[in-house]
């Protein structure tokens, strides 16, 4: 009888245990290697509870959570690790060393807005800090910069269009921008600029020029010109548009794109018609 309540007692101690972990939200979870009761070695996957606890699992899959990737440091460097806590990091490839290409979802509502954030990155191997990030620090950085839509002056004026007239229009570019932050250890570099300027005329057709300020002087000697071909009393909606490029490194690494949106500014164009008349 008194073997059967102690053996009781441990399966129930076990059980709060196992109860324990599956409540708590885990900090981190790295890979160890350990010593087993025979003598063997044996890699796990260790994690922090946060509050404190450490807890050792066969694999990632035996951990009781979702966990997400996470960019931290450990003793031997820079590296990946998984956490409880929801990221915008992705993992685009994992490989036999445990080492992975890890990418950043920017936008998580827009299909296809991930991009790769650098080198292939190791499986932190003991127990990591957490790094600042400095793909989204880049991002918040070139979208605070790029807030200003464009200022386009059209030649004639809203309101003065008409078929057969060729409508210019002018548009300031503004100057390539760098910038160098500090994210953690590293420099993080930033650089911006206007690839080229987009015009939709309103009438279907859409134009693509270079950040030329000669080509997009405006009238007279400006190349961005449209000729409308039918009336349109209500108002063509022209926009013009930036399309940025920006792109952002630490320091000495490779150069990674960031998707940036175009920033875009739209006027009503009103077009008259000019009717040729010949008086007796």
């Amino acid at each position: 009888m008194g073997r059967r309540l102690r053996v009781t007692f441990v399966v129930i101690a076990i059980g709060v245990i196992h109860l324990t972990a599956w409540a708590e939200q885990f900090s981190s979870c790295w890979v160890t290697q350990t010593i087993t009761p025979f003598g063997n070695t044996e890699t796990v996957t260790r994690c922090r509870v946060s509050g404190g606890d450490v807890v050792d699992y066969a694999d990632d899959s035996d951990v009781p959570s979702v966990l997400y990737p996470n960019l931290g440091t450990d003793v031997t460097g820079q590296c990946w690790y998984l956490t409880s806590a929801v990221t915008a990091y992705v993992i685009l490839n994992r490989f036999a060393d445990g080492s992975a290409e890890i990418g950043l979802d920017i936008d998580p509502s827009t299909p296809g807005g991930i991009v790769a954030i650098g080198p292939t990155m190791p499986r932190c191997t003991s127990e990591p800090s957490p790094v600042s990030d400095p793909a989204t620090e880049a991002w918040e950085y070139v979208m605070a910069y790029i807030h200003d839509p464009p200022t386009p002056d059209l030649n004639p004026a809203p309101g003065q269009g008409v078929t057969g007239l060729a409508t210019f229009v002018a548009v300031p570019v503004p100057d390539d921008h760098s910038a160098t932050l500090s994210s953690g250890a590293s420099s993080l570099e930033v650089e911006i600029e206007v690839d080229a300027v987009v015009v939709h005329w309103g009438d279907g057709l859409t134009d693509t020029y270079p950040a030329d300020p000669q080509i997009l002087a405006g009238y007279p000697d400006g190349g961005a010109s449209h000729v409308y071909e039918v009336k349109d009393t209500e108002g063509a909606a022209l926009a013009v548009e930036y399309d940025w490029t920006a792109r952002w490194r630490l320091a000495g690494d490779t150069w990674v794109s960031l998707p940036v949106p175009n920033t875009s500014t739209t006027v009503d164009y009103p077009v008259a018609e000019v009717v040729t008349r010949l008086d007796s």
